[in-house]
């Protein structure tokens, strides 16, 4: 089956997680440990000098949705304090308005009249979004005519009111968008520059992700596919065939939702999907080449980009058509057995399994949250004190230091702090140390029944067999999430504005790590 997508120059980034076991992940199978991307190494402060100087605000950007089934990691690596990433941005996961908003909660700049509109506008969502559902459980056992009749009358209800939700959320992002807060309030240059040394993939996707979040005028399906592409450039190989190689999953409708097509698709419904992604990749072009114009626009030529918005309303709306005859295609097959729904091992075993991730991940949130929690009443004080920490498979490191600052303080004064912070982080450690130590002995017994189930099949069978029982264990934490995923993106009779609406239900319940911030960008930097 053709294969249709834009081909970028890449560059290659590293992605750090932070898991305890050997999992399978989009088919392939990953060795994951305990460690992460935050070292120990010492650190003097949060701000180089030079970005000391021309205070620079942080801007976070939601994480990038995972393709449908792939097991969740729900922990992050620990982040520099200034670049971590507020909690109350946890429900907005979804929303066009995440950036803007991401800077007002940092800055602690959100006026009540704001604080308002945004509960009020979350109160509204839940009320849609659990209609919704209760709408669908009911029809989950009908037969496929019945449901598609009262999905349609549902749809016909409803999406009046989903749209104006989306009205809601774009007249909320444009009041949270500030010209001090914006992305490229400090840049000092702008893709397609003729005279200057070109532009990286990197810069060229961090452009147009920002263009998802802060450029006006924009519809949300077209928002969703600047988000596609920037992730597209981020993964993209130098060519086609590569980029196939690396990346199995295609975006699919709702924009931003991933899913892989099986290859013995019959040959009508396979030229459908193949279609789906010319077209889609046609529009995505349009819109990325209408970023580079505007980027070169001048004041006076206004929003560019508003024009290409307007005419795109039309095709969009046909590859949503084109969408929904490949879902009634679809439906009409017998559903493949997927990857991860069966453990290998016993019940018991697959739920120790089960438990073993739940108190390994319980158990870093745990101590996360109390070194945060330090770090915050650090700040608190005005004391010049820096934490920095990471976890690895020997336990917690850290490392207490001053910050620049310090030096105008008594130097018996600052020993005295940083002595009983060290103590506070040492006591800390230990008790990390000493239930993670737990959790290794119950590892390794596990792992010792695993074997003794499989009658001693040999280190390679039960490595194997206790991976796709991770794998199956991670799919179970997040079988609800990805049931509503999976629903948005393949059940027949739902408008695009639901589909959004739950699929955007569907990411907060995945409870996916938030990304740490970026600082606005000022000058151009050497490739």
């Amino acid at each position: 089956m053709p294969n249709a997508r834009i081909s970028f120059r890449y560059v290659r980034r590293r992605t750090l997680t932070l898991l305890f076991m050997t999992a399978v992940a989009g088919g392939s199978c990953a060795a994951q440990s305990l460690s992460t991307s935050n070292s120990a190494a010492p650190i003097i402060d949060d701000l180089a000098p030079a970005e000391a100087a021309t205070p620079r605000s942080v801007i976070f950007f939601p994480p990038v949705p995972p393709p449908l089934g792939r097991p969740v990691s729900h922990l992050a690596a620990p982040l520099p304090a200034q670049l971590t990433p507020p909690a109350e941005l946890a429900p907005f996961v979804n929303e066009v308005f995440y950036a803007p908003l991401s800077t007002r909660l940092a800055k602690n700049d959100l006026d009540d009249k704001l604080r308002q509109r945004l509960e009020a506008y979350r109160a509204t969502r839940t009320v849609l979004q659990d209609e919704l559902r209760s709408a669908l459980a009911r029809v989950r056992d009908a037969g496929p005519a019945a449901r598609q009749s009262a999905l349609a009358i549902l749809a016909r209800q409803q999406t009046p009111r989903v749209t104006d939700l989306e009205k809601s959320a774009e007249r909320l992002r444009e009041d949270l968008v500030t010209a001090e807060y914006n992305w490229s309030a400090l840049r000092e240059w702008h893709l397609g520059e003729a005279e200057t040394r070109g532009d990286s993939p990197l810069e060229a996707s961090q452009v147009v992700r920002a263009y998802a979040f802060f450029h006006p005028g924009l519809l949300p399906a077209q928002r969703g596919l600047l988000r596609e592409i920037a992730h597209e450039i981020a993964l993209a190989e130098s060519d086609t065939a590569a980029a196939t190689a690396a990346q199995p999953f295609l975006f699919f409708s709702p924009e931003t939702a991933r899913v892989q097509f099986t290859d013995d698709l019959p040959a009508a419904l396979a030229l459908r999907v193949a279609e789906y992604q010319t077209k889609k990749s046609a529009l995505k072009k349009e819109l990325y080449d209408a970023v580079y114009v505007q980027e070169g626009a001048s004041f006076l030529r206004g929003n560019t980009l508003k024009a290409v918005a307007d005419k795109q309303a039309s095709r969009l709306a046909a590859l949503e058509k084109l969408a929904e005859e490949i879902r009634h295609g679809l439906a009409e097959l017998v559903p493949p057995r997927r990857a991860g729904d069966h453990s290998p091992m016993p019940p018991v075993l697959t739920g120790r399994v089960s438990e073993l991730l739940r108190n390994r991940t319980a158990l870093v949130k745990d101590t996360q949250a109390k070194v945060e929690d330090l770090r915050r009443r650090i700040v608190a004080s005005g004391a010049p004190i820096q934490v920095n920490y990471s976890f690895d498979a020997s336990g917690l490191k850290f490392t207490v230091q001053p910050r620049r600052s310090s030096r105008d303080r008594p130097a018996g004064e600052l020993k005295l702090t940083l002595e009983s912070v060290g103590l506070e982080m040492s006591a800390l450690a230990a008790d990390f140390g000493r239930r993670f130590a737990d959790l290794a002995n119950e590892t390794e017994a596990i792992r010792r029944d695993a074997a003794e189930s499989l009658s001693h099949t040999g280190a390679p069978a039960v490595e194997a067999a206790l991976a796709e029982t991770v794998r199956f264990a991670a799919l179970q934490e997040t079988d609800a999430a990805y049931r509503d995923y999976r629903t948005a993106v393949f059940e027949p009779g739902l408008s695009p504005e639901q589909r959004r609406l739950l699929f955007g239900q569907a990411l907060i319940e995945l409870d996916l790590p938030l990304p740490q911030g970026t600082r606005q960008p000022t000058v151009r930097g050497a490739w």
